[in-house]
């Protein structure tokens, strides 16, 4: 995650998804913890700039959650003004577009040039063993990795490696018994839809049966996905919230991909 992102229409998705799954508007209510993996902002791409939604009222977004919809325009745009000096993470963590007991890590998440190796892995565990305290009590867990999970090109301690959410860090937090959401960058690979199915079953072959694998697509902006790992006592849930996003009003934005190794 960069600062530069805050409020872009993948934003708008992101939040409206963590706002539906830990039951902004109804019990039972799930308590959230999210962790940034903020890395330092770039200018090489135009990732970011996709605000256009907010600038003029648009229906097929407002119309899925209006709070949410009206809070992150009324923070971005002053008519037709961007503001730039909102577009940071500390908005999402003020603004209450979130609910009020929300945990945030906002640690920073990247390596000084030239450290070596042994010190980019005492850095990185330092910052995982303090995004593991800092959420204990949260239900719902939220990685938010710049590129998604692990890829196998770039190790844990590469320049790159804090843009990614590997295994190890996914795993500390599953096996305390929390629901995990994860952050994943789709590429140009093979087809979406074949990439997705991919992680969901080396997510069903990793964990326990009891555990419940499923994923959401957000086709608006750069192609991403939001892959839930969800605890036992939780699992259905958040299938079931997973579902009503789909089928409703969220549906022309997300796409539903549901495993509960039952099928």
């Amino acid at each position: 995650m960069q600062h530069r992102y805050f409020g872009d229409v993948g934003d708008f998705g992101k939040y409206g998804l963590l706002r539906t799954l830990c039951g902004v508007r109804e019990e039972p209510r799930l308590k959230l913890g999210i962790i940034w993996y903020l890395f330092p902002d770039e200018s090489h791409n135009d990732d970011g700039k996709h605000v256009g939604y907010l600038k003029k009222v648009d229906p097929s977004f407002r119309d899925c959650d209006e709070l949410l919809y009206d809070k992150l325009r009324s923070l971005l745009f002053d008519g037709d003004i961007l503001i730039g000096g909102n577009r940071h993470l500390g908005s999402a963590e003020s603004s209450l577009i979130l609910p009020e007991e929300t945990i945030f890590y906002s640690q920073p998440l990247s390596y000084e040039p030239g450290h070596p190796a042994s010190a980019r892995v005492a850095a990185r565990n330092a910052w995982l063993h303090g995004a593991l305290s800092a959420t204990e009590s949260a239900d719902l867990i939220f990685m938010d990795p710049d590129n998604g999970i692990e890829c196998a090109s770039v190790k844990r301690t590469s320049v790159k490696g804090p843009k990614y959410a590997y295994w190890s860090d996914i795993d500390a937090f599953v096996s305390r018994g929390q629901s995990v959401l994860i952050y994943h960058h789709l590429n140009r690979s093979k087809p979406h839809v074949e990439q997705v199915a991919e992680k969901i079953a080396f997510i069903c072959h990793r964990y326990p049966e009891e555990v419940g694998a499923c994923a959401m697509t957000f086709g608006r902006g750069t192609a991403r996905a939001y892959f839930l790992i969800a605890a036992p006592d939780q699992k259905d849930l958040l299938f079931e919230r997973i579902m009503r996003i789909g089928g409703g009003k969220w549906g022309r934005h997300f796409k539903p991909h549901p495993n509960d190794r039952r099928s």
